[in-house]
């Protein structure tokens, strides 16, 4: 029997064209990133908020609870407009947020990367010594060259960021931009529309009269949370995600004082797996501030929505756009136009 009519045989009609409007109204994104999303007009989707699925198989439910009728899964890197957000009654859940994905079902949070879908004009404004950019749709196929044929290299992700080299046109006159594999210190290509260039005024120091010493982060292992204080007084609370403690030992964060003392506006970050550990591989990981030898850090995260609960690999998974604000307003301060930069007088961060 054909797949879809056995589908069909084992549904009522009600389920069976809910998961066919599912279907049609998560389409994947196509290598010319504007692809449908819905069946409906596309032309305010840079006002809509989507929701990426960040895992094989994320169960969709009829209602806001893994105990209510599942109604399919939902495959990795699928797009849906989130149209609506319920909360859990407190105490059910360290994560309580689920979202309604397109009018149709309802999964939970942790594995859903909220997006937008805006495009851009490309800047041909590149310096000699490159400039940052950042992902601005759910996803980018990255390529070996401009020119065909070209093979297929890494998927990006919306939020994570990369060095850009250069600007150039393709055969049809299409802008690309050459990033910087920082990994091999290769070249990748992606269409220019689908990154924007993140200007000067998004990179400057936040409350830089502020003295040193006078800042510093708090860490509760326990709650999930990170609290950056001005000598006394809270100016940031929000969750994260820290290492994950394992069997063997795992990959728990490590409590103590440390400082920061370098950072990095964009990273791609891997670990080779192993007999007890899948490894990951990661470009792009955006604004991250090192605070200890190994390689722990604070960055950005778009590989899971999961904030407050552990995570990591040893690294304190936040928010990109907390990550941001955190690499900001942290010492040492970051030039715009470095990719790489080391000081003294850091930020204090106290994990506990």
């Amino acid at each position: 029997m054909n797949p879809f009519n056995q589908l069909k045989s084992h549904l009522s009609r009600r389920d069976f064209l809910k998961v066919c409007s599912l279907g049609m109204a998560g389409l994947m994104l196509p290598p010319n990133l504007l692809g449908r999303f819905d069946v409906t007009d596309l032309s305010d989707r840079e006002n809509w908020l989507f929701g990426r699925i960040t895992r094989h198989a994320h169960p969709l439910y009829e209602s806001p609870s893994s105990d209510s009728e599942l109604i399919t899964n939902l495959p990795l890197d699928s797009v849906y407009r989130i149209t609506g957000i319920e909360l859990n009654p407190p105490g059910t859940s360290i994560i309580r947020t689920w979202y309604q994905l397109n009018n149709m079902g309802y999964a939970h949070s942790a594995r859903v990367q909220p997006v937008r879908m805006k495009t851009n004009t490309p800047d041909k404004d590149i310096p000699p010594d490159g400039r940052l950019g950042e992902i601005t749709i759910p996803y980018v196929d990255a390529y070996s060259r401009v020119s065909k044929p070209r093979r297929l290299l890494h998927r990006f992700y919306y939020g994570s960021t990369f060095w850009v080299l250069s600007s150039l046109d393709d055969e049809e006159g299409n802008a690309w931009y050459e990033l910087l594999d920082d990994r091999f210190y290769g070249r990748w290509y992606i269409p220019a529309n689908s990154m924007r260039l993140v200007p000067v005024s998004e990179l400057t120091p936040l409350a830089p009269e502020v003295p040193f010493r006078d800042k510093r982060l708090v860490i509760s292992l326990a709650r999930q949370t990170l609290t950056a204080y001005i000598r006394d007084r809270m100016v940031l609370r929000t969750r994260i995600s820290t290492g994950v403690r394992l069997a063997e030992g795992g990959f728990a964060s490590k409590p103590g004082t440390f400082r920061i003392f370098a950072k990095r506006p964009c990273r791609y970050m891997f670990a080779a797996p192993r007999d007890d550990y899948r490894g990951f591989n990661l470009p792009g990981v955006p604004w991250v501030s090192y605070f200890y030898k190994d390689g722990e850090a604070f960055h950005g995260t778009y590989w899971h929505n999961a904030f407050g609960w552990p995570m990591s690999a040893g690294c304190i998974n936040m928010t990109f756009q907390t990550a941001k604000w955190l690499y900001r307003w942290t010492t040492p301060i970051a030039p715009p136009d470095v990719y790489n930069s080391h000081g003294g007088n850091g930020t204090l961060v106290v994990i506990e």
